[in-house]
């Protein structure tokens, strides 16, 4: 691997996490449905967010390192462009500091409890509901 050639030229620190940053503040408000039988993860919706903008990220800085050495007319590996992604997402996330900390305090989390069909207070009410939905699938 060529430890002289600067694979970042053009693009800073500070661009790289600004874009992360925008890309990670780009939905700051989540509806998480909530299925009784189904186990109940409160930062299931924001996660899956925050695990998707740091893939992007990685792909991000892949790609500036695979054109940069394009250019140079170098040919990395695989592990060569890991190590130097890894290396420089190091460095991002030390400058950063508490980013995504930051960003899970802004997120609002709407949580939805589904109606239940045939939930009703009185129990003829219920099996009159659970009849008309069984007469219902006979007839589809």
């Amino acid at each position: 691997m060529q430890h002289d050639i600067d694979y970042f030229k053009g693009v800073s620190n500070q661009e790289i996490r600004e874009r992360f940053k925008k890309e990670l503040y780009s939905k700051t408000e989540f509806v998480q449905y909530n299925d009784p039988d189904d186990f109940f993860d409160p930062e299931q919706e924001y996660g899956d967010h925050i695990t998707r903008c740091i893939e992007s990220e990685k792909q991000f800085i892949k790609e500036i390192i695979s054109n940069s050495a394009a250019q140079y007319g170098v040919t990395l590996t695989g592990e060569e462009i890991e190590t130097i992604s890894r290396i420089k997402r190091e460095q991002i996330y030390s400058e950063a500091g508490t980013l995504i900390d930051d960003y899970i305090e802004q997120v609002s989390v709407t949580y939805i409890d589904p109606v239940r069909e045939c939930d009703y207070k009185f129990l003829m009410q219920r099996w009159l509901c659970k009849g008309l939905k069984y007469l219902r699938s006979l007839i589809r």
